[in-house]
């Protein structure tokens, strides 16, 4: 089977949004579909790209003593946790630390921590990006009080699912074994991070799509707009230009059906 073309897509943007200058911290994502339908195989292929660590569990004392100096450091700007059901399966307590550690690393950052076993204050806000997933019944499960807490308005939620051809057509490429074939997805990670400029235009023109999204969520869309705003620059920086231009701006709004919890059918490319 080959690439989900647009699940891959948000994932390359989201990288990229690590290594702008003009945004105030990396997106962060995440991925909503049923079992099987191919959200770890498409994460994997990223690993290969430095700043990443990919973890298939974690609590938030492991990220606190092993993870959060890297971080600092910026050799780790991404978090990639292909299964979120592992880290929400535990006591209810951990989980709730887990979320709330989370919900602080991916926005505001972390200034300082001072618990029983760690005991830290860091020169500025250290912060990074998540990339993770979760089936629709799972998210379920949790919405209402990821919803609260405000976590769910710091990530963007990107759902999808598979047509009755889709599905026939991977049936297809299982019998004949081409998923064998599927290569690793290798970025073009600039060596040092760039100022891409976004022309005002280009700006305006995805306000009403983040307002359909917003309303959807009943969020007031801020944080979206600066989002997706993050997502335009990267588009540009993949394409080591220095200014966001038209091609972005329809990039970006192509995935604009799939940016919200309804799990829509992806168009069919294999």
């Amino acid at each position: 089977m080959k690439d989900i073309d647009k699940l891959t897509d948000i994932i390359k943007l989201t990288i990229y949004t690590g290594y702008l200058k003009n945004v105030d911290k990396p997106n962060s994502l995440l991925i909503i579909a049923k079992p099987e339908s191919g959200k770890t195989e498409v994460m994997k292929k990223f690993m290969i790209n430095r700043n990443i660590a990919y973890l298939s569990d974690v609590t938030a004392y492991g990220i606190e003593t092993k993870i959060l100096p890297k971080i600092e450091t910026g050799e780790v700007r991404f978090l990639m946790i292909p299964d979120l059901l592992k880290p929400l399966s535990r006591k209810e307590s951990t989980v709730k630390t887990f979320i709330t550690f989370m919900n602080s690393l991916i926005e505001e950052g972390i200034v300082s921590i001072h618990t029983y076993a760690v005991d830290r204050t860091f020169s500025v806000a250290t912060r990074c990006g998540l990339i993770t997933a979760i089936t629709g019944e799972e998210l379920k499960n949790q919405r209402y009080h990821w919803g609260r807490m405000g976590f769910l308005s710091r990530i963007i939620p990107f759902s999808y699912s598979y047509g009755m051809y889709t599905v026939r057509r991977i049936f297809d490429s299982i019998i004949k074994d081409e998923f064998l074939a599927e290569t690793d997805c290798k970025l073009k990670i600039p060596k040092k991070d760039k100022e891409i400029a976004l022309p005002k235009r280009y700006a305006e023109r995805i306000i009403p799509a983040i307002q359909t999204v917003a309303q959807a969520q009943k969020i007031y869309g801020f944080r979206l707009q600066k989002q997706f705003q993050a997502l335009l620059k990267a588009s540009a920086l993949e394409q080591n230009r220095p200014e966001v231009n038209e091609s972005d701006v329809k990039r970006v709004l192509s995935l604009m059906d799939w940016i919200n919890f309804d799990e829509h059918p992806l168009p069919t490319n294999i």
